[in-house]
Formats: structure tokens, C-alpha cells, sequence
């Protein structure tokens, strides 16, 4: 009873510590993290878009499933 126990604590605390790793793989984009703290984007490939009414793809690439066919 307690192996299953102790096995149980080791698995959680595992768990525990990888969860922050996987969420620091999670990088938002230069123009995402400038919008966010209220400011606009810098970069000329950005400020060109916003001229169009449109979104920058270099730097807000689109995500898995909403690409245009």
C-alpha cells in the first residue's frame, strides 16, 4: 500500500513540474505580445498590412486547420 501510494506521489509531482514546461513552449508572436501590452507593431512588413485592412502572415502565421485551400 505503500509502493502505490509513493508511486502515486512521485507521478503527480512529475506532473506538476511538467506542466509549466510544456505551457513555456507556447511563444506568442512579436505583434501578439505588442498588441497585447497596447502598442502597434514596428515592424514594416506589419505596418504594410495594416495600410490593406489586413494581418501581417509572416509574423501571424495561420494556425492548423484554418489555412485557405
Amino acid at each position: 500500500m505503500k509502493t502505490i501510494r509513493l508511486l502515486s506521489v512521485l507521478v503527480f509531482a512529475a506532473a506538476m513540474l511538467a506542466g509549466p514546461a510544456w505551457a513555456a513552449d507556447e511563444k506568442k508572436p512579436c505583434c501578439e505580445a505588442t498588441v497585447e501590452a497596447g502598442k502597434k507593431c514596428d515592424h514594416a512588413c506589419c505596418k504594410k498590412a495594416a495600410e490593406a485592412n489586413k494581418v501581417c502572415k509572416k509574423c501571424h502565421p495561420p494556425k492548423k486547420g484554418q489555412e485557405k485551400k
